[in-house]
């Protein structure tokens, strides 16, 4: 089994980058940055006001000296108590609306970085990476600067004032304590050394086991048309397994870490007793001296349980950023221009001479393909996920440049219009949705390829939104609503009304429903007519009615002709078709025809949006 760690697309930043990031995000904010130092400092010394005056109670009772002076002690205790309480609050105040400006700054950074990302480097291994990013750490790291963030930093100014009170009320006192360090940073370190490496595989494993189920609930119809069930659950399945043992070691890891620290609490209370039993016999001190003492040390106990449990989650909020912070860094510039070189113009309508194009960091890809695609007609590119079809597809359309080799369209032919398996409404109405191509489009064009789409259902929306024209329409949302099917019918019709030369169907109707797909398909039919069109099949039903069918089978191509001539000859096109068609009634099997006539269409120039 590959680890997918290992063929994970984006970098993760180092320690050192992700404290100089969180660095600058506090730059920007130093006064506050200030202030939360300064109330957190204020008030674990109010916290220690209670513990010293209870040992003052201990030797006012011990030596009878009177009502009034242990009202006084009892008094000044409860101010302690409450000032920290109201100074702590104040502290957490402060910290919560730094901690969510930062993570604000954080979130617009990450998520404009992911939109500068190219194209190449989110297909570059597994989609599922990038989700997690933008959604399962951003939501880790928000929860520890929230949540975390507050009780860790009083624990740590806890910790460090109770010490140094500790010190300063006997020095043998705080040299007893100390007994329980080691437990403390044994246990600790332990935990650290494994615990990184181990929530960092636990995120991987997770994003990889996402993708698993992505790939395989997506592709079921291409799957089950290449009998690739079984790879598909098994793969599934192993993923998940590995997830699950990286998260079982985890919890192995913090359960030990639980361990040291009780044992460190007993050795290090046990030790201070000890020592304050031989000081006060000695005379060195007071019983209300040890009981300061043991109440200060027992006062840590909760602050390093804080710390140190809490090291999961700042385990896991490092990691998060650490990830985040490899988005960023990841993400070109906006300054950064784009540069292409022109490509001679192709005789036919699109031509592909040797092009290998590889992922720099998974190295998948495709080696060495060559497509002649004549003006006007269709070729289908089909094979098992992973096989390289889409890939060549984005090449076409200029989302990757190839490693070697080139692509050529026909002279005069603007970039290839790309219609995508993914689903997009856009705000607005009908009308706003077909003018994202074609802007001064009137309300006859938009009619018209409604119409060559079978979408009479959006002529009649249009007009109970008030006309194509009705600007001043206030409502945003659609006069009726939008099932997946009339989604990407829409979107086929906004590809017509741009009417480009060359279009490109990468499983366009892959997550249409099955009794939307028959209408959808007959709107592809129609963009389809006079158009050079590649067409990425996941049912062969589809690509049967192309003039040229490419199977693809590890970034080569390993097959090629008609459906009747790949029909004819035993390989995996026929033994796919053969099982596909098995499972089909025999009355919804189609009866492959060839494309209509071609007719004239002059290439538009709108871009694509």
């Amino acid at each position: 089994m590959t680890d997918p760690s290992r063929s994970a697309l984006l970098p993760i930043a180092s320690s050192a980058r992700v404290r100089a990031a969180v660095g600058a995000l506090l730059r920007q904010h130093p006064g506050r940055t200030a202030a939360v130092a300064v109330l957190f400092l204020a008030a674990s010394a109010l916290g220690i006001v209670m513990p010293a005056c209870l040992g003052r109670i201990v030797d006012a009772v011990s030596t009878d000296a009177g009502f009034p002076t242990i009202a006084g002690w009892v008094a000044g205790a409860g101010a302690g108590a409450i000032g920290a309480a109201v100074v702590m609050l104040w502290a957490t105040r402060v910290l919560t609306g730094l901690v969510q400006d930062m993570l604000a700054s954080l979130r617009e950074d990450v998520f404009a970085s992911a939109m500068r990302l190219p194209v190449s480097s989110v297909d570059d291994g597994e989609s599922a990476d990038l989700l997690s990013r933008v959604t399962g750490d951003v939501d880790a790291v928000a929860e520890a600067g929230g949540n975390v963030a507050p009780t860790l930093l009083s624990a740590g100014f806890a910790i460090a004032v109770s010490v140094a009170a500790l010190t300063a009320l006997d020095p043998w006192l705080a040299l007893a304590g100390l007994a329980s360090a080691p437990c403390y940073i044994l246990g600790t370190r332990a935990f650290l050394r494994r615990s990184r490496v181990v929530f960092r595989e636990v995120r991987v494993r997770e994003a990889a086991r996402s993708q698993a189920v992505l790939e395989a609930v997506e592709g079921i119809e291409t799957l089950t048309a290449f009998n690739e069930q079984e790879h598909a659950l098994e793969r599934v399945r192993e993923r998940a397994e590995g997830s699950i043992r990286k998260q079982i070691e985890g919890v192995r890891l913090t359960n030990r870490l639980f361990r040291w620290i009780n044992g460190g609490e007993l050795v290090g209370l046990a030790a201070i007793l000890a020592t304050g039993f031989l000081l006060q016999s000695a005379g060195a001190i007071t019983v209300g001296m040890v009981t300061t003492a043991a109440l200060l040390f027992h006062r840590l106990f909760g602050p390093v349980g804080q710390l140190i449990f809490g090291l999961d989650d700042i385990q896991r909020a490092t990691i998060g950023l650490a990830r985040l912070v490899g988005v960023i860094d990841l993400a070109p510039q906006p300054s950064e221009p784009a540069t292409a070189d022109a490509a001679p113009a192709a005789s036919t309508g699109i031509e592909v001479r040797d092009v290998t194009f590889r992922y720099p960091t998974t190295g998948r890809g495709i080696s060495e393909v060559t497509l002649t695609v004549d003006p006007g007609t269709t070729a289908a590119l089909v094979g098992s996920s992973g096989s390289g079809k889409s890939t060549l597809a984005r090449v076409i359309a200029g989302h990757h440049p190839p490693t070697s080799g080139s692509v050529h369209l026909a002279a005069g032919t603007a970039d290839p219009y790309y219609l995508s398996q993914e689903l997009h409404h856009f705000r607005g109405t009908i009308a706003d949705n077909l003018r994202l191509v074609a802007p001064e489009a009137s309300h006859d064009e938009m009619v018209a390829v409604l119409h060559a789409v079978g979408a009479a259902w959006a002529v009649e929306a249009m007009a109970a939104e008030g006309g194509a024209d009705a600007a001043q329409h206030p409502s945003d949302a659609p006069a009726v609503p939008l099932d997946e099917g009339r989604i990407q019918q829409l979107a086929v019709a906004r590809a017509l009304l741009a009417d480009p030369a060359v279009v490109i169907l990468d499983e366009a109707t892959a997550d249409v429903g099955l009794h939307h797909r028959d209408a959808v398909e007959d709107a592809i039919t129609a963009l389809r007519q006079g158009r050079t069109a590649l067409l990425i099949a996941h049912r062969l039903q589809q690509a049967s009615t192309a003039e040229q069918i490419v199977v693809f089978a590890d970034g080569r191509a390993t097959q090629r002709g008609t459906h009747e001539e790949l029909l004819a000859t035993d390989g995996p096109y026929r033994r796919s078709w053969l099982a596909q068609t098995r499972s089909t009634p025999d009355h919804l099997t189609p009866n492959p025809t060839p494309n209509p006539t071609r007719t004239q269409h002059e290439s538009g120039e709108t871009e694509t949006p």
